[in-house]
């Protein structure tokens, strides 16, 4: 935890299976609901640690919302063809659930 009033450049992201992922804020923070926890008007405990447990998303489908949080960064504002973002068969649905509760 910094000591100073500034927020950190990095959030930890942990998985309900113990599994940490620490990713840059301004990634993070293109999920609506993880930007509301670190920046909205209440004072949510995950904004001062820098922290955010997700007791109910397993690391499988956490990595790729960690990926998907980058993809949707490193393409915003984009003017030029995007690329795809491939996600295996096997967990997109449990995926799209998930982005739809992070608002990503």
């Amino acid at each position: 935890m910094s000591t100073n009033n500034a927020p950190s450049e990095y959030v930890k992201l942990i998985s309900a299976d113990g599994f940490e992922f620490v990713i840059h804020r301004e990634a993070a923070m293109r999920s609506g609901t993880i930007k509301n926890m670190l920046v909205g008007p209440a004072q949510f405990k995950e904004s001062v640690e820098n922290e955010i447990p997700f007791r109910d998303i397993k690391a499988v489908i956490l990595e790729i919302v960690c990926r998907y949080l980058y993809y949707k960064w490193q393409y915003e504002g984009c003017t030029t063809e995007i690329p795809e973002f491939k996600v295996d068969p096997e967990v997109v649905l449990e995926t799209l659930m998930t982005a739809d509760f992070l608002e990503c």
